[in-house]
């Protein structure tokens, strides 16, 4: 199955959106109902950013996609050019849902603990950078089983800071991974307590 478009091709895009965000808004893909197309209300540098990110990611090789969407790509289409990426889905196939909608809806702060910490053992272990003011929209609740889920970063993913070059050390990348993820947990429990 094609999900990146050919040079010059414009993927039509004809259904209701999935998910608005701030800068920008998901559909499901027409060519494949398990990825979704986002695309940027307005030229972003944030989308710049993550599709540059996410091709760094692949590009070493030996990272887990566990707690991000699988990315294919970028795209053109009738409503602005976009990129692909995996449509997260529940074990029983429905869309997951937001960490905040979770929390909103039923899930207690008690459960959080075991969550946040196999998340941020993934970004220190793959040394993934987040944006520093990642929030509960930012993140599904992927349900992997009735007694199982994990959390996914759907947006924010990469660095917004203009020297970079300290993001080789990675010692520097774990530390900021470690300030970023507590001060996150922080306005998550302030939020929702």
């Amino acid at each position: 199955m094609r999900l990146v478009s050919n040079p010059g091709e414009i993927i039509q895009i004809d259904t209701d959106p999935i998910g608005v965000g701030v800068e920008r808004v998901c559909y499901v893909h027409p060519y494949d109902s398990n990825n979704i197309i986002k695309i940027s209300r307005k030229k972003t540098l944030q989308t710049t950013r993550e599709i540059k990110y996410y091709t760094k990611l692949i590009k070493r090789k030996n990272v887990s996609f566990d707690h991000l969407p699988n990315f294919y790509g970028t795209v053109k289409t009738n409503l602005g050019d976009g990129f692909v990426v995996e449509l997260i889905r529940d074990y029983d196939g429905e869309i997951s849902k937001s960490l905040n909608w979770q929390l909103k809806n039923g899930l207690p702060l008690t459960a959080l603990p075991d969550y946040l910490d196999e998340l941020k053992n993934y970004f220190l272990n793959n040394l993934i950078i987040f944006n520093y003011d990642m929030r509960a929209n930012n993140l599904l609740f992927q349900k992997t089983s009735e007694n199982n889920a994990r959390l996914v970063l759907i947006d924010g993913l990469g660095d917004v800071v203009y020297i970079k070059w300290l993001n080789m050390f990675p010692s520097h990348v774990r530390e900021k991974i470690h300030r970023r993820f507590e001060r996150f947990t922080r306005k998550l429990y302030s939020a929702f307590s």
